[in-house]
């Protein structure tokens, strides 16, 4: 669930209406006009993805291409749940019966319209606007998917003149240092930056992104990244993000989209791959990012893939 704090919150839910109303804290967002495949072993959700409606309505729709994308979602022997969160009923029924006929017939199909719910065909619920225990803990969620995009698109326009200019020094800087000095510099300026984000300057920001560049230099930012630690750094390098020019975004989208996994919050993690591959469609990191997302990569794995080696060049 997406948290501004580092404590690990569980919401419960015991009908169909209790589950919807936890999606979109789940997601960091409204899930409008989506169909979601949720996971469950035993009582607990294990994997969540969400599409698009319009792509599941599309003729176009290849139902191959989404059964092996969620081939690890939908494991035996665990329990799948399909929620279409969509306003117009007929669609909603059509969304659903695509994603059985892709995917096999789920354990328990939910319509979401107009503020209610219906599980399996039965009786209509109202479902609740948020859950009190999740605002107690401070979890968050936005208006729409649009919103978290926008998150994640760099300065506003009025401001890429003086960035830009602030971009090359820092570029120029950090290219007179020793690939040593890079690494060293890198762990004194994240450790800086994790202990207090929002305090991190422009000329800092934009130094770490441009440390960032060097895939080995990457390497000694990833040492501290834990699941315990991953929303700290989600909180840094959404901040640096928000201060980076296109061309340095790719390598911050990558961490904070491997951030954003550990963090359990794949909604921004997939919205990380959707700006930084269309700026870069080769870059190593987010490669492995989006590798991760497509085969369903556990967080609990993050060892394994760490001791791979994967930031490239």
């Amino acid at each position: 669930m997406n948290s501004s704090t580092s404590a690990p919150v569980r919401l419960r839910a015991a009908s169909p209406a209790q589950l919807v109303a936890t999606l979109p804290y789940l997601f960091g967002f409204r899930p409008d006009q989506s169909v979601i495949i949720l996971s469950l072993e035993g009582r607990r959700i294990e994997a969540a993805a969400r599409l698009d409606a319009a792509v599941v309505l599309d003729a176009r729709f290849d139902a191959a291409v989404l059964r092996a994308r969620l081939a690890s979602v939908v494991a035996q022997p665990r329990l799948t749940i399909v929620v279409a969160w969509i306003d117009n009923l007929d669609d909603a029924r059509r969304a659903i019966n695509v994603v059985g006929g892709a995917i096999g017939l789920p354990d328990m199909a939910v319509i979401v319209s107009h503020g209610r719910c219906q599980a399996d065909g039965g009786p209509w619920q109202d479902c609740a606007d948020h859950l009190a225990e999740a605002d107690e803990a401070g979890l968050t969620v936005l208006n729409s998917r649009a919103a978290l995009l926008s998150s994640v698109a760099g300065p506003a326009q009025g401001e890429s003149a003086a960035i830009a200019q602030a971009w090359a020094s820092a570029c120029q800087a950090v290219d007179a240092l020793t690939l040593g000095q890079q690494r060293t510099r890198a762990g004194r300026v994240l450790a800086k930056g994790l202990a207090e984000p929002g305090g991190l300057s422009l000329e800092g920001c934009l130094e770490l992104a441009a440390l960032a560049r060097q895939g080995s230099v990457r390497d000694v930012m990833t040492l501290p990244l834990t699941m315990k630690s991953a929303k700290c750094h989600v909180e840094l390098w959404r901040v640096v993000v928000a201060k980076v020019p296109d061309e340095a975004a790719p390598a911050v989208l990558g961490l904070l989209g491997l951030a954003a996994w550990l963090a359990g919050e794949g909604a921004l993690q997939v919205c990380c791959l959707e700006r930084g591959l269309a700026i870069d469609p080769g870059h190593s990191l987010l490669l492995l990012v989006e590798a991760i997302n497509v085969a369903g990569v556990r967080p609990g794995e993050w060892a394994r893939v760490r001791r791979l080696g994967y930031t490239g060049a």
